[in-house]
């Protein structure tokens, strides 16, 4: 039931190396949850240039706004999550505004290991408060590895302060079994060696957070049979021109596809060990016709099939 683990989460973090469709995903989770009645968000963390624009219409900002039923974005700036912390931490509001001012706080708190991110998951934290699930589009891999590191770097500089603090109950919500890592893949080798290499990362520097999902993006469902593969092979050395040549190369693209997606599953569970999702390509769901948000939708139908498939008997 690795779909419907996933929809029972308070916290998904979702990552993987850029380009993977992490976004992509990250928008049809938080839809499909909204559609099933869950209040739920959908999160950037402090991007100038937010990617949720395209697929919803609106420019994500600090302050939740509502895109559909049940169903809001946010972008999590730092500047703004620190004044939240402030004004959560200070009792005087003049102190806090004396804080924000001061040059010399600027420019410790710029300077200062960790203040950045603490800020930031801080402000999970309390979406985690609010809402019946947070997921999160968070940066591509490593610098992911960079901001979920951090609560242990604080807790170990400032264990007995309110910065250390918050980065204690951040890792008490990661290690909580609430919280579920999504791990997003492509059947390219490249990127199979990078998510397992950020699993082991991820497992070494944050040992509180659970064994990924790993989802096996643009994939390729076996079509071809063993005779068909070897008939391409064969014409492959005919020197075929024109039509039957282009006929020729979209079969053997698709025999590499199915090939390098069965490599792929078996690589990731060996060495991630994890729940698989295997999705496809969208453009066998119709085309792209609609833009990012018919994309989305493909997507959280796909989501939902896998769904259905695994409660199945």
């Amino acid at each position: 039931m690795i779909t419907t683990t996933l929809h029972s989460r308070k916290l998904l973090l979702v990552t993987g190396k850029g380009g993977t469709g992490k976004t992509t995903l990250s928008a049809a989770l938080g839809r499909l949850a909204a559609e099933r009645g869950r209040r739920t968000i959908v999160v950037e963390i402090d991007n100038f240039q937010p990617s949720l624009t395209a697929i919803f219409g609106r420019a994500p900002v600090y302050e939740p706004a509502r895109v559909a039923p049940n169903l809001d974005v946010c972008n999590i700036t730092w500047r703004e999550a620190l004044t939240e912390w402030l004004e959560r931490t200070v009792p005087a509001q003049r102190l806090v505004k004396l804080i924000l001012e001061h040059k010399t706080v600027q420019t410790f708190l710029d300077a200062t290991p960790g203040a950045r991110e603490t800020m930031v998951l801080s402000r999970l934290l309390t979406l985690t408060e609010q809402y019946d699930q947070v997921i999160v589009d968070m940066p591509a891999s490593g610098h992911a590895v960079s901001v979920l590191r951090v609560p242990h770097v604080a807790v170990s500089l400032m264990p007995g302060g309110p910065v250390g603090k918050r980065a204690s109950e951040v890792l008490r919500l990661f290690k909580s079994g609430t919280t579920g890592l999504i791990i997003v893949a492509l059947p390219e080798e490249m990127v199979v060696n990078e998510t397992i290499e950020l699993w082991e990362k991820l497992h070494h520097e944050v040992p509180e957070l659970p064994r990924p999902t790993v989802v096996l993006n643009r994939a390729a469902s076996p079509s071809l049979s063993d005779d068909e593969r070897r008939l391409i092979s064969r014409l492959g050395g005919l020197g075929l021109q024109g039509p039957a040549a282009e006929l020729l190369l979209s079969g053997q693209w698709e025999a590499d596809l199915e090939v390098a997606t069965a490599e792929a599953i078996t690589r990731l569970g060996a060495e991630v060990g994890a729940g698989l999702i295997v999705l496809p390509r969208l453009g066998s769901l119709g085309g792209f016709e609609g833009g990012p948000e018919k994309v989305v939708r493909q997507l959280a139908a796909a989501l939902q099939r896998q769904a259905l498939a695994e409660r199945a008997p």
